[in-house]
Parts: structure tokens; sequence; C-alpha cells
């Protein structure tokens, strides 16, 4: 019984998409060095804090951001960007590369289209969390969610500690994936395996106030709570501005104080910093094994059922990765499993306008 085996009977107990484990299959026949090395990842770095933290504390960190993609080559995919084909693979590849059981992953997900004071544009609700597909900004931003929940399931399969962060205005938690990930890892770690917590950036030396609110696995995130704000003095810059149109609607605009909330302070980096052994020691949702182990690999993705609900996983698109991954010169697929193994995949649970199609 070999690691493999155990993470694809994991994912399987997790209902993970049977699609999306064919695109770790595959990176794991390609040849890429799997040794198991990342002891903290930081997706949707920005600018980078709390790795820089972990690095001068010697943790062998590593991060992942947009911006942080070199342009090699003319209309090449940025491949630091978890929208496309080779940024989901990396993305999926520095996964798997870190400490099995002993290592954490911060999501700091991009909550621009999340956001209460955006729903005039993106038209989410808590009873409408996917918003108005009709804008490229909204599709992006579920194909980032969509993607996102598929990182926090195979983070708990490898028995990471996990920790997501968003405004606490946002409407993430109404996200029907997202929800239906929190059940899973519910349902395999008990009515403790998920945290909730809310926080003030102002707390941790934020020029404003900015309340937060965090998710983990781990009961360690509730120390991010330093209590209730208390009033300071002077007047803090202003983030945004009300404003009415011609037809009398209020509107809200960024002012040039928005952009800079987006960063964490040094002193919540040094919090995380302090937090990230108790985050692992109290991870929580990774499925036990049965009794004798792990069958293998092979006979889970054949001889069991990988049942997926209606209207979940529709923005992830992981054909597009599978396809992309599939046609790679470096495959090897081994010989029991070139019957199993599709050609070509199609989306299977797209029953909308894609982002190509808008």
């Amino acid at each position: 019984m070999s690691w493999l085996d155990e993470l694809v009977w994991r994912l399987h107990e997790l209902q993970c998409p049977q699609d999306f484990v064919f695109c770790i299959l595959l990176l794991c026949w390609s040849g890429y060095d799997l040794l198991q090395e990342f002891e903290y990842v930081e997706y949707f770095a920005g600018h980078g804090n709390i790795t820089r933290q972990m690095q001068s504390a010697r943790y062998c960190a590593v991060r992942m951001d947009i911006i942080d993609h070199t342009p090699r080559k003319p209309k090449k995919q940025n491949y630091m960007d978890l929208c496309s084909p080779c940024g989901f693979a990396l993305g999926v590849l520095v996964m798997l590369k870190t400490v099995i059981n002993n290592f954490a992953a911060h999501f700091g997900i991009k909550c621009s289209s999340l956001c209460r004071v955006n729903k005039g544009t993106s038209m989410r609700s808590a009873c409408s969390s996917e918003g108005y597909v009709g804008h490229v900004s909204v599709l992006i931003s579920n194909k980032l969610l969509d993607r996102t929940c598929a990182l926090v399931l195979l983070c708990t399969a490898l028995g990471g500690a996990w920790s997501l962060e968003q405004p606490s205005g946002s409407l993430l938690e109404y996200f029907p994936t997202w929800t239906y990930v929190m059940r899973k890892i519910f349902d395999n770690g008990g009515p403790q395996a998920v945290h909730i917590v809310r926080w003030w950036m102002k707390h941790y030396g934020s020029r404003t106030s900015k309340r937060h609110m965090g998710f983990a696995n781990s009961p360690a995130i509730r120390r991010l709570d330093l209590g209730r704000l208390q009033v300071s003095k002077g007047p803090a810059p202003k983030t945004c501005v009300k404003y009415h149109d011609r037809q009398g609607r209020l509107k809200y605009k960024g002012t040039k104080h928005l952009k800079a909330t987006e960063i964490y302070p040094m002193k919540f980096a040094r919090a995380v910093l302090d937090l990230v052994e108790p985050l692992k020691q109290g991870a929580r949702g990774q499925p036990s094994l049965p009794d004798g182990g792990a069958p293998p690999a092979l006979y889970t993705m054949t001889q069991f059922e990988w049942p997926v609900p209606a209207g979940l996983w529709k923005y992830a698109d992981f054909a597009e990765t599978f396809n992309y991954l599939r046609g790679s010169k470096r495959l090897v697929i081994p010989e029991e499993w070139r019957d199993v193994v599709p050609r070509k995949m199609k989306n299977s649970f797209s029953d909308g306008d894609s982002i190509g199609d808008v």
C-alpha cells in the first residue's frame, strides 16, 4: 500500500470529484519530483508577509500568486494563475509536495467579487451566492472558488491544516461548493472539524479597523480574535465613499486607501506564525483508514461510486486541466491504468456558460 492508495481512498471518503482525482494521478505519473518538503503554502499570497515570516522562522514555506508569474514567451499561460490549466496543475503539485500530516496551507482568496459592496455588479446574495455569471469577473471568481474548494479537500486528505481568510462581509460562506466541502469535512472530522473566527485587523496594526473572518480545520484559528475593538483617537482613512448616480441609486467607490487593506500587517503575519504549530496539531477532517489499510488506488477508482450532487463544481472545469496534463510529453501512464484513464475529458459538471463562452 502506497501513500497514493491512501490519498485516493481518503479523497473518495471526502466525496471529492473523480475528475479532480484523475488530475492528481496524471501529475503523479508525469515524472515530477514529489519530495515532501513544504511545511507551509500560501495561496493568493499577494505581498507575501506570511510567507516571509515563515521563512524567517526556518520553515520551508512557498508562496503562489498571480503576480509571481514571469512571462517567458508571448501568449503563454500564466503558470501562477489558478484559473489557467498550468496554474491549477502547479497549485495541486505544490500541495502534493507538502510534508504529509505535518504542514499548513493558507488561502487569502480574491474577495472583490464576493464583497457585499460589489453586489450591485455581481448580483450576489446569501440566497444567490453564485451571482450573475454574465459578468466575466463573476465567472472567474466562481472558478477560483471551486478550485480552492478542491485544494482544501486535497489539503484535508493529506492531513494538513488549512485556513482561509476573507473580509467579514464576504458571501463565500453561502457558496454551494464551499458549504458542501465543509459538510464533508464535518462528516469525517466531527462537529468541531471546522472553526470560524472574526477579528479586527486594527488589533494587528492596520490603519483601518476592517473586520475579517477566517475558516480553518483547527480550533487554534480562534486565537486570532483579540476581543472588542477600542475606539482610537484620530480619523481613520476612508477606504470607500458613497454617492448617488443619475438615477438616484446608491453607489460605492474605492479610495486610494482601499488597496492597502489587501496587505496583511506584519504583526498579523507574526500572529499566524505563532499559530502554525497549534494549527497543525489540531488539524481535523482527514478520513481514517479502514482496518487492513486502503485498497489499491485502481480498485478505488474503478469499483467505488463517486457521487457528486447536481449543480456543484460546475465552474471548476477540471477537464481543462486534465486535458492539459494528458497531452504532456512527460506523462507515463502505468500499464494497468491505460484502459481506465480517458484520452480526453469533457467538463461533466458544466450546465451553463464557461469563461470562454462569455
